[in-house]
């Protein structure tokens, strides 16, 4: 396992469904995938100045935005309005516990926005000066209640319509997901529950190991067949 590996992030109905990698630059996981191998589409990964542990104000997670639709492609969705009406929701998984987050707002600015890109220090009304800029930069937003003590991120990708562009997609970290249910027209709504399972990851993994237990026992099987008929034949 990557020791760098820090995390899981899924936004619900996209593509993103990754983990969350941090090195202490942010070069290395622009061409590397989790393993540390080589990939054009790089991996998602939280810029090296912020906690892996989310305990600054704001933390800001990259991701190349590719044309399939991988990595962060699909943040560009939010940009329609109809899109980010839908979709509010998603989950991140960091520190031992799957947590979820509510997006509030999409912005489309320059890379070098300094006042964007930055660390905070842990002065409340800079936190507040600093989420009132982001609003400010907004394509679109809605309205979300913030305490001194919540957290957001800041997801961050390349939008290339304009020079130096960027999607930035905005959401609060809240205490548990949001599960994602169909209403009568067929689309996705939110219904908020504290009994969540395991992260998406692990169960991948624990299918995978009970397939594994499956074949294993199928070819158990098939030897013991076998041998009980071998031990027919010998008293025939």
């Amino acid at each position: 396992m990557n020791k760098e590996v820090c995390g899981w992030i899924s936004l619900d109905g996209t593509k993103v469904d990754y983990p969350l990698l941090q090195s202490q630059d942010n070069v290395k996981y622009l061409d590397r995938n989790a393993f540390g191998d080589y990939t054009v589409s790089g991996s998602i990964f939280l810029d090296y100045r912020f906690n892996p542990n989310f305990t600054d104000f704001n933390t800001i997670i990259y991701g190349h935005s590719m044309a399939s639709g991988a990595m962060f492609g699909e943040i560009q969705k939010f940009a329609n309005q109809e899109f980010f009406e839908k979709h509010r929701y998603g989950s991140i998984y960091y520190n031992g516990r799957e947590r979820g987050l509510e997006i509030f707002g999409i912005l489309e600015v320059d890379a070098y926005d300094t006042e964007i890109y930055r660390t905070l220090s842990s002065n409340d009304e800079e936190h507040q000066a600093y989420y009132q800029y982001l609003l400010s930069k907004a394509k679109y937003k809605r309205d979300v209640s913030l305490t001194s003590t919540d957290k957001i991120v800041l997801l961050s990708t390349c939008f290339l319509t304009i020079t130096n562009g960027r999607h930035i997609l905005l959401a609060k970290i809240t205490d548990a997901p949001v599960k994602a249910a169909q209403d009568k027209s067929g689309e996705a709504v939110g219904t908020r529950y504290f009994d969540q399972g395991l992260p998406t990851h692990w169960i991948y993994i624990l299918a995978f190991l009970l397939l594994v237990i499956v074949l294993l026992l199928l070819i158990l099987i098939i030897l013991i067949m076998r041998r009980d008929k071998k031990i027919k034949d010998k008293k025939k």
